[in-house]
């Protein structure tokens, strides 16, 4: 038998979907074009193409890191984020739709020629979309993995932006002496007892250093909330995004912090309330 794009398609989409895939279709197209080196829409333009063994061979390959639930972003080795594509590995989190929104607000809310700090890097994507919206911007950052800090640095080289990206191995606040204008973060929100609702793509593969924060979800964000004003310039901003449940209690625990006070909490396109704006109040 030949096997053509359109006959391949078709195979891999009922084989994806037999292994239990949520988008067979899309991931057999995404991969295909990986493995022949085109855009998705040259598929569509050229469905009666045969492949070649070596073709064959390659595609195979990745339909079956698949169908054993790796996420499409690692076999690809990349995610496109604030529409930029950034390197990702096992070694980061994939960088998700909602989390353009620190994106979005930091480059609204931060002065003019200012610095701006983000707390756990992990690929970069967050503080790298944010320099290349803003090219007035300084950016700092930190993480606990040299390994996610040798991706954010490549991934800053990729895009331009090393010479106004400082990156330091370190945890939460530590070592930090500079005041920001801005600090966002998306860390680690997810609480231990809910990891087997998560997709088994995350669970299996995603660092979970960067998914989960103690038995409420909240460890991370309670550090980050006691602690952040030391190092927000008067009149400056957290940016900071939340677990679709944890409104009540972060909340409750910016108004212990006399430091701080909330201005806004911003929607994610599912209506979940998934980032707060915080603001220092006290010099």
């Amino acid at each position: 038998m030949t096997w053509t794009i359109r006959s391949v398609l078709a195979w891999a989409k009922g084989y994806l979907q037999d292994k239990g895939i949520d988008t067979p279709r899309l991931d057999a197209e995404v991969l295909l074009s990986h493995a022949l080196g085109k855009e998705r829409i040259q598929l569509y333009l050229d469905m009666d193409r045969p492949l070649s063994p070596d073709e064959l061979a390659a595609y195979r390959g990745l339909l079956k890191r698949r169908s054993a639930r790796e996420p499409v972003a690692y076999i690809l080795g990349s995610k496109e984020f604030y529409s930029h594509t950034f390197l990702v590995n096992p070694d980061v989190l994939i960088p998700r739709g909602e989390t353009e929104i620190l994106v979005e607000k930091t480059v609204e809310l931060a002065p003019s020629d200012s610095a701006v700090f983000e707390l756990g890097v992990g690929s970069g994507a967050v503080i790298i979309s944010i320099l290349l919206s803003r090219p007035d911007l300084a950016g700092f950052g930190n993480d606990t993995s040299r390994k996610a800090l040798a991706t954010a640095r490549e991934n800053a080289r990729l895009h331009g932006v090393s010479s106004r990206l400082n990156l330091f191995l370190g945890a939460d606040f530590h070592a930090l002496s500079e005041e920001f204008s801005v600090i966002v973060a998306n860390p680690p929100y997810i609480a231990l007892a809910d990891a087997g609702r998560l997709q088994e793509e995350v669970v299996r593969f995603e660092p979970e250093g960067a998914l989960f924060a103690g038995n409420d979800g909240l460890d991370v964000i309670r550090e980050i909330l006691a602690a952040v004003h030391r190092n927000l310039a008067p009149g400056g901003k957290l940016i900071l995004e939340t677990g679709y449940d944890q409104r009540y209690e972060v909340e409750r625990m910016i108004r212990e912090n006399r430091e701080l006070k909330q201005l806004q909490w911003v929607r994610d396109l599912s209506g979940i309330d998934r980032t707060v704006i915080v603001e220092r109040v006290n010099g």
